[in-house]
């Protein structure tokens, strides 16, 4: 009885694969992941795509981890916070009743997920909290 042939791995798994394989090696690394090296990474993206008067991102440590805060300009209030954690990119949001926290382990597609985010609540936000 011939076997039936391993189906292709599905787009799906291989984006899986492939984190799984940058995980691997961002643990098995002499010095580990570098969080200050991905968040310098990211920082010039974010500045190119969400280029805003409405907001700035600013380095920070909150004593644990280095992070860049998303800071509204007009309210001088902390939207959230961006850092970087075993190969992953997160942002966590000050106000979950606007924006949704999410992960991601590519720099640009965590941006361009942050710059859809911040289009689509910012408006309700900012009608919220004149």
């Amino acid at each position: 009885m011939a076997k039936k042939p391993e189906p292709a791995a599905s787009e799906f798994d291989a984006e899986v694969d492939s984190a799984r394989k940058r995980l691997e090696a961002a643990l098995t690394e002499n010095e580990g992941f570098d969080d200050i090296a991905a968040l310098q990474k990211v920082a010039p993206l974010l500045e190119k795509r969400i280029a805003s008067r409405r907001l700035a991102f600013t380095l920070g440590d909150d004593d644990e981890e280095a992070q860049i805060v998303v800071i509204h300009v007009l309210t001088d209030e902390e939207l959230g916070f961006i850092f970087a954690e075993d190969g992953e990119y997160v942002f966590e949001s000050n106000h979950a009743d606007y924006f949704d926290d999410f992960v991601d382990d590519d720099p640009e597609r965590f941006v361009e997920r942050l710059y859809e985010t911040l289009r689509a609540d910012l408006p309700k936000y900012e009608v919220e909290n004149r």
